[in-house]
């Protein structure tokens, strides 16, 4: 299928829903069943990158079907939407994410009712994921591809929790599709490294460093989320590396080894993505945004700001 195919599906899909287009990337909501918009681009290579915000007042169930074939990431980010699917009851909680991959198949989807619902959804072509899986599985001498997954079958996924860089960058697309002045480049290489990030840790296909151990790459992946989760008060290296067992020199090698960056590395670039997040969204000012991600000294912070990103931050609202 190609990636035509896939925006074809999408678009069926509004259709069937109680939304109007508004412009060529805003849908509204009809008012007699409730308020919000979705948010859709269509990337060069056929990403689909897609937010819904919205609020039913009424049950408003959809019946949708399709011959075709199409791979969704989704995200819950608040709420949750009942889908029957081929026979079968799948629902994804608020808070988690999964990797679809469908084919031929009959679907109702139950969007909940007098509750806010937020989604975000990448829709992948077939063969950008086959590609993708030829060249990630190459490593591991294993075989990823859309029909050995689905087997025949009509529908298939994998869950996974949402992390922090993952949310990261998700707010940063959303930002980007509200924004008249978004750039899909720049979209679809965002849209590309949460794909690549997300099969990388569902199929088990983290590059194994030399002198490491299975073992030894998953308690890495802990120590990055470690660090994800506490950026503000972050633990030692040796607090961390007590708190994923490993030594602090396999933990400085082997994180290097299998993320390409250091530890501290690491910490300052997710400090420096979540502030740049809060200013972009103006949610903080600049010592706010500081703050928050940790950094007590301002001019510590904005000298390293301007070091990663060419621009002050103080400067932010002139450039969005």
């Amino acid at each position: 299928m190609n990636s035509n195919s896939l925006s074809l599906i999408y678009q069926h899909y509004l259709e069937k829903t109680p939304f109007r287009k508004q412009n060529e990337h805003t849908y509204m909501m009809l008012p007699e069943a409730g308020n919000g918009h979705i948010y859709r681009v269509t990337t060069y290579s056929g990403i689909e990158i897609v937010y819904s915000h919205i609020q039913y007042h009424e049950p408003y169930p959809t019946n949708f079907a399709s011959r075709g074939q199409m791979i969704e990431l989704q995200f819950a980010l608040s709420g949750q939407r009942h889908v029957n699917i081929a026979g079968l009851d799948y629902t994804l909680p608020s808070g988690r994410g999964a990797l679809i991959f469908l084919q031929d198949f009959k679907a109702r989807f139950h969007p909940p009712v007098n509750e806010q619902y937020q989604s975000f959804a990448l829709g992948i072509p077939v063969s950008l994921f086959n590609y993708a899986a030829s060249q990630l599985a190459a490593r591991h001498q294993a075989a990823i591809e859309f029909n050995q997954i689905l087997k025949g079958a009509a529908f298939h996924h994998f869950g996974f929790e949402l992390d922090h860089r993952s949310i990261v960058m998700i707010e940063h697309l959303i930002k980007d599709l509200k924004s008249v002045h978004r750039s899909p480049l720049l979209m679809e290489a965002a849209a590309l490294e949460i794909l690549n990030r997300l099969m990388i840790q569902l199929f088990d296909l983290t590059p194994m460093p030399e002198g490491l151990s299975k073992e030894d790459v998953r308690k890495l992946h802990m120590a990055r989320q470690i660090l994800e989760s506490s950026m503000i008060d972050p633990p030692s290296l040796i607090a961390l590396s007590q708190k994923v067992g490993l030594n602090d020199f396999k933990l400085k090698k082997g994180f290097k080894a299998c993320f390409g960056t250091t530890v501290f590395e690491y910490l300052r670039q997710i400090r420096l993505d979540y502030a740049m997040k809060l200013l972009r969204s103006q949610e903080s000012n600049v010592t706010e945004a500081a703050m928050a991600v940790g950094y007590s000294n301002v001019s510590a912070f904005s000298e390293q700001f301007f070091r990663e990103y060419g621009v002050k931050p103080s400067s932010l609202k002139k450039v969005f």
